[in-house]
């Protein structure tokens, strides 16, 4: 074996690119105005060229987990570094013993080895920024590298001088190469967005490395001789292509998909012609890592109660087979905490727990998924009613809710050494939807979405019930051209008062995308807009997706539309942020839905969205949804954007629920309770009549609201004190209701909030569907004037960006529908 060649001026030498003060400072006055004006941006140090910093934390950051992560088989054979409750273990092959090698208050993992076996190296996750750590298996020294960005997947050169890892300071997730003995680095890459998974080869004169640049996944070959960097491996939107080398040979071994599986493959660098694909049937394999003699490759394997295994097979293909942990030695005394979940009633439930130790450190689900909420950071797991940890002796802190309607609970406790510690939670909502006669629905989520923790609709259902969520209803969607979860397009799940219907989000990129509901065969093609390859005619237009909808019984809602707090129409800029055929197809379709609550959009600047639509006499509906995925690691709660819906058993052959919903007798909301009524009996959905009219609203909430106000065709008629956390408040009033047009209320935080727990979302947030004057539909004249107007802009700036972007593609179909809905709104003034 040739010495390893450090990095050098044989390939362009990139300086090390340090923050300023004032630059640093000029990060978080941006950061400040950022999060001032638009939802949820980012929970760990912003990387500047990722588009949604949500799925980087997701797909690119490590996962916290009680089952085994990141086998790294040590260099003498004997032992298997791994990462489970979010420390590092050093498995002996022999014994079965895992052995706590970290017990830091912080999330450890992607352990790697020093060649010559005498150092660790591993990320350190703090829950809102991460660090490489270098620590000495004989005298537990540690050496931390922390910048005031993301710092991950380090992995040692072939002599142990250096060190790789990736970086975000530059703005972009790059590679450096740090001298350890020194600490002096130099930056070795300097690529578009995200660059990690570094694996030194065998000859020590070169890495491989993953790059992600938009929907292309590929490996890259750096060879420091040659000064070459060339693509080896190229997939699209796969998320958990991760890779490793073999010890000895230039073999690639990589994790890739075939739709929703995930299989292990290897390839000769010297030929890659072809792979061989080791795993068959189906599978969920994940981070191969080669032994020390090469002849064997372990990886993880998820479980059908998704938790990974430890396993190995034989590089050139074997059965495989499972590496037991016998014994779990945390190194410290440790003792049990039995945790029991009772409703008002005493009945047992599912909940949401949170738990972390004195020192932070959160504690994993050892019976399931284990996820992170982006806002705050906070880990949390759902029990089935009861649940069992066994968990070193100290001082640990339990958060436990059911749904948003439900005041959090905290509870201090100690476990002691060989002791049992009893926990009972009882958990009573502020309002029970169900004896009121309302169903909670989240009309848009995802099941699989190449997250960590593979899902079934009965995964989807525990959640659910932890969150007190009645119905579910998950999009299929494609990665470009895998469709996960195309299969059960159209799959209904129910067990006892929960139910999940799978429905399809059509992600037309750029011309705003559409969820269907009450759907069975999905929608083609999946994707489409001007960014994307083109496959076929380009021009197609949201339109095809109304139709279709309206041939099968379907229902299209807009979803996730409108990001910014403040009015749409307030400024060109704003305006533009509209997505590109929202408002014509308003204005042309007669049935129509608008997510008005959604996780990662605003509540405020949507609603001022739907109320021009609504005035010009466009009866919009107005949906709910999360957009969480059951499968991911760091998402928000299924049910932090939900409509609380009045059912409507009309029609035997419709789902009640729905129904409901699109006959507007809801209210959506990311967690306060809003009920809104007329004295002469109108309802959300209702008619009634103009002049005097007396109303009553009902308002609780667990998290103070300091904004709550009655509001007439989009304007703000009067408005009412504010309510604290865990209050319920009634209201009455009288207003005076014009000949046409709509009535309703609505409630706010007046700023956005780090943490709403138990709520995830920024923006505590509620509004009930309207009560329209006289008839469904009307108006008045100068409020649909002006309506006509505001949207004739947005259309005129729809059209702009679209030739921009289109250029001299023809698009006769797209352009004719700006001119019909240009034409009807011209006629509106």
């Amino acid at each position: 074996m040739r010495p390893h060649t450090p990095y050098t001026n044989s390939f362009e030498k990139l300086a090390w690119r340090k923050l300023t003060t004032a630059f640093v400072a000029l990060l978080i006055m941006l950061t400040i105005s950022t999060m001032a004006s638009a939802q949820w941006v980012n929970h760990y140090p912003k990387v500047d060229d990722f588009g949604h910093q949500l799925y980087l934390e997701q797909h690119e950051l490590p996962i916290h987990t009680f089952g085994i992560t990141d086998p790294a088989p040590s260099p003498d054979g004997k032992t298997v570094a791994i990462a489970s409750k979010g420390w590092i273990w050093l498995l002996n092959l022999e014994s079965g013993v895992a052995k706590r090698f970290t017990d830091s208050g912080a999330v450890d993992s992607r352990p790697r080895w020093s060649p010559n076996g005498k150092r660790l190296t591993f990320v350190r996750d703090f829950g809102d920024d991460t660090a490489v750590v270098i620590k000495e298996l004989d005298s537990g020294k540690e050496t931390v590298i922390n910048s005031t960005a993301i710092d991950i997947d380090p992995e040692f050169s072939a002599d142990g001088r250096y060190l790789y890892y990736s970086s975000g300071i530059s703005g972009s997730l790059n590679l450096y190469q740090r001298e350890i003995a020194s600490a002096t680095q130099q930056e070795i890459s300097n690529l578009k967005q995200v660059e990690r998974n570094v694996r030194r080869l065998a000859s020590g004169q070169g890495i491989v490395y993953l790059h992600g640049d938009g929907a292309h996944r590929v490996l890259r070959h750096r060879d420091f001789l040659a000064g070459s960097d060339e693509i080896i491996k190229a997939q699209t939107l796969t998320y958990h292509l991760s890779s490793d080398v073999h010890p000895t040979r230039d073999l690639l071994v990589y994790s890739a998909p075939i739709d929703n599986d995930y299989h292990l493959w290897t390839m000769d660098m010297s030929d890659q012609r072809v792979s061989k694909r080791l795993t068959t049937g189906t599978s969920f394999a994940l981070t191969p890592a080669f032994s020390a003699d090469g002849n064997q490759i372990y990886y993880v394997q998820l479980s059908d109660n998704r938790q990974f295994q430890l396993m190995r097979m034989g590089t050139y293909g074997s059965k495989p087979e499972e590496v037991q942990v016998t014994t779990w030695d945390y190194k410290a005394p440790s003792g049990q905490l039995n945790i029991s979940i009772f409703d008002g009633q005493q009945s047992p439930v599912a909940a949401r727990l949170s738990i972390v130790s004195a020192d932070g450190h959160p504690v994993s689900n050892p019976k399931g998924a284990t996820f992170v909420d982006p806002q705050t950071g906070r880990t949390y797991f759902y029990v089935d009613k009861s649940i069992s940890l066994t968990l070193p002796t100290g001082e640990y802190e339990v958060l436990a809710a059911r749904g948003p309607l439900t005041n959090l609970v905290s509870r201090t406790l100690k476990v002691k050494k060989s002791k049992t510690e009893q926990l009972k939670i009882e958990l009573a909502p502020i309002w029970d939807s169900s004896r009121a006669g309302y169903y909670s629905a989240d009309f848009h989520g995802h099941l699989n979405g190449d997250g960590h923790q593979r899902a079934t609709h009965e995964d989807a259902l525990l959640q659910m019930q932890g969150e007190d969520l009645n119905m579910l209803s998950p999009m299929s969607w494609n990665r470009w051209e895998r469709l996960i979860d195309s299969d059960i397009v159209g799959k209904r799940t129910t067990q006892d008062a929960y139910t999940v219907v799978q429905g399809q989000e059509v992600r037309s990129h750029f011309h705003g995308h559409i969820g269907l509901l009450n759907v069975t065969e999905p929608f083609t093609p999946w994707f489409f807009g001007p960014n994307n390859p083109t496959l076929g005619d380009p021009d197609l237009t949201n339109a095809d997706v109304f139709a279709y909808a309206n041939k099968v019984g379907a229902f299209a809602t807009y979803v996730h539309s409108v990001g910014d707090d403040e009015d749409p129409f307030s400024t060109e800029g704003n305006i533009n942020g509209i997505p590109l055929e929202l408002v014509s197809d308003g204005v042309l379709e007669p049935k129509m839905g608008l997510e008005l609550v959604c996780a990662w959009t605003s509540p405020l600047g949507t609603s001022e969205l739907w109320y021009r639509l609504l005035n010009i006499g466009q009866p919009v509906i107005a949906m709910s949804g999360t957009d969480t995925w059951v499968d991911f690691h760091r998402t928000p709660a299924v049910g932090t954007g939900r409509a609380y819906v009045r059912p409507l058993n009309e029609n035997s052959d419709a789902d009640p629920i729905l129904a409901g919903a699109l006959a507007g007798r809801s209210f959506l909301s990311t967690g306060p309770m809003i009920a809104f009524s007329l004295d002469n009996g109108a309802k959300p959905g209702d008619v009634s009549d103009s002049g005097k009219q007396n109303y009553t609203l009902s308002l609780a909430s667990t998290v103070a609201l300091e904004k709550v106000e009655i509001v007439v065709n989009g304007k703000v008629v009067q408005t009412l004190a504010s309510i604290k956390s865990g209050e319920t408040k009634n209201y009455q009033g009288q207003v005076e209701l014009p000949e046409g047009g709509w009535i309703a209320a609505r409630a706010y935080a007046s700023e956005q909030r780090a943490d709403s727990w138990p709520s995830m979302h920024a923006r505590p947030f509620a509004h009930s569907s309207p009560i329209w004057i006289k008839q469904i539909g009307s108006t008045t004249t100068a409020d649909k004037a002006k309506a006509a107007g505001e949207l004739i802009r947005a259309i005129d700036a729809a059209e702009i960006r679209a030739k921009k972007a289109y250029g001299e593609k023809p698009m006769p179909r797209l352009y004719q529908r700006f001119d019909e809905a240009r034409k009807a709104l011209l006629n509106m003034q």
